[in-house]
């Protein structure tokens, strides 16, 4: 099988970027984006390596029962969306067949039956947050996102999965910073000033941040010019807008934000109710992109976590302290770790704003530093951790604490498999798998696992 030969394939299963997989007559791993399980396609091989390959797909002989047509025009070649061709209930079972899938091949061991995905009460306009790349494009400043599998600029003028308060705002940041002159980002050189814009809105109130990434700081001319200008023009054009701030990155890696922020307009905050609770959060705090299922997720986690009587919960990976509220609303005392200092010092005032300072202790600094908390007894341990898991090194601080129970929160299903592996060699057992649509339209899916401690 040689690269642009054709080739009729039959799917067979979702992998983890959203491409489904087959296997040609030689038995030769396939890639193929934009086809669905149990399809027969033709597909042209476009990239051959010795242990796999990725055909782009030619022809659908047999659709899928749960095929559609996507919504957005720009599906396919934009790189945010990669099951908007599936039907709501198929991306379901795809998401659910995900995590099961990386348990099955990474984990190797029993595991419960994992329940059907929870679906988001909105398959549309769910997003709060999205980040926006700036570059230089045909001699125009052009802003999007990223094409799939590269870091071309896709223009976006609106996306149907933003919240509707920000359906159409790219294409309204994008005509007025237009008119700013600041040059965009170079990439390869490592010139410009504008790297990305970052939108966040508040579900509840209806509050919208606007962050722009800078490269370097600001001259005084240009801090004038944004704020004379700029500013009046988005407050006309934005009736939502509450505060508008500039980060500073000035690093060359693809890390989207820098460490420094400075507020331009408003406190640089917005709130967001999750009822029973409220939350204060800013351009760089972890938020959850989707309200509606982040209440849904922390209520669930909280019943895992404090089910058997739980007093003592310590929580890693706490960020602005969101699940950590819950936990303490259910009656816990809470310790929790945060590495970012800024969202350490959110999560002191969400607990004052919900009245419960008294059951919150926070500690600033890496999960890996256990020091401050891990000479304690927990009745439970809850962690959320990023995309790359835990570190064998938490989990084995973790084991060492011998807690009966472990909550574990993922973004990622192969590392949270992994790192269910780890905690099987520390005496931890998963006992209950419960996944959640975080991101419809997507690949991505959020998932909770109870942990308990063997019993020898």
């Amino acid at each position: 099988m040689k690269q642009g030969q054709v080739v009729k394939l039959k799917t067979e299963k979702i992998s983890s970027d959203g491409s489904c997989i087959a296997r040609a007559p030689d038995g030769l791993v396939v890639f193929i984006p934009g086809a669905l399980p149990g399809e027969v396609v033709r597909g042209r091989i476009a990239v051959r390596k010795k242990e796999y390959a990725v055909a782009s797909l030619e022809e659908i002989v047999e659709k899928a029962p749960g095929r559609r047509t996507p919504a957005c025009p720009l599906f396919g070649y934009c790189g945010g969306c990669q099951l908007q061709h599936a039907d709501y209930e198929t991306q379901l079972n795809l998401k659910r067949s995900i995590v099961q899938d990386a348990f099955e091949r990474i984990y190797r061991n029993p595991f419960p039956i994992i329940e059907p995905c929870i679906p988001s009460p909105s398959e549309w306009n769910y997003r709060n947050k999205t980040s926006l790349p700036v570059r230089k494009k045909e001699g125009s400043l052009s802003m999007g996102y990223y094409a799939r599998r590269s870091h071309e600029v896709v223009p976006v003028h609106s996306c149907p999965v933003l919240l509707r308060e920000m359906e159409l705002l790219p294409g309204v940041l994008h005509r007025e910073l237009s008119h700013t002159g600041m040059p965009p980002y170079d990439e390869r050189t490592g010139r410009g000033l504008l790297r990305h814009v970052i939108m966040r809105c508040s579900a509840g109130s209806g509050e919208i941040l606007v962050s722009l990434v800078a490269a370097r700081k600001l001259t005084e001319d240009e801090r004038k010019q944004l704020e004379t200008d700029l500013l009046p023009r988005l407050i006309h054009v934005m009736p939502g807008l509450k505060t508008v701030t500039v980060n500073y990155n000035l690093s060359k890696g693809n890390v989207i934000l820098g460490g420094n922020t400075e507020v331009l307009l408003g406190d640089g905050l917005i709130s967001e109710p999750i009822p029973p609770l409220r939350f204060l959060y800013d351009t760089t705090a972890f938020f959850q992109i989707n309200t509606d299922v982040a209440g849904i997720l922390y209520k669930e986690a909280a019943r895992m976590a404090l089910s058997e009587g739980a007093e003592r919960v310590l929580e890693l990976y706490s960020g602005v302290g969101t699940l950590s509220c819950f936990l303490a609303k259910d009656g816990a005392s809470v310790t929790a770790v945060e590495e970012w200092a800024a969202a350490a010092s959110l999560m002191k005032e969400n607990a004052r704003l919900n009245g419960l300072s008294c059951r919150l202790e926070v500690f600033a600094g890496p999960a890996e530093d256990g020091t401050p908390w891990e000479n304690r007894r927990y009745d439970c341990i809850v962690v959320d951790p990023p995309r790359s898991g835990c570190s064998r090194e938490v989990l084995n601080r973790i084991g060492a604490l011998s807690a009966p129970r472990i909550v574990y929160v993922s973004c990622n299903p192969a590392t949270l498999a992994r790192d269910s592996g780890i905690l099987l060699e520390r005496g931890y057992s998963p006992v209950e798998i419960k996944c959640f649509d975080m991101f419809p339209q997507t690949v991505h899916v959020e998932t909770a696992v109870l942990f308990e401690r063997q019993r020898h």
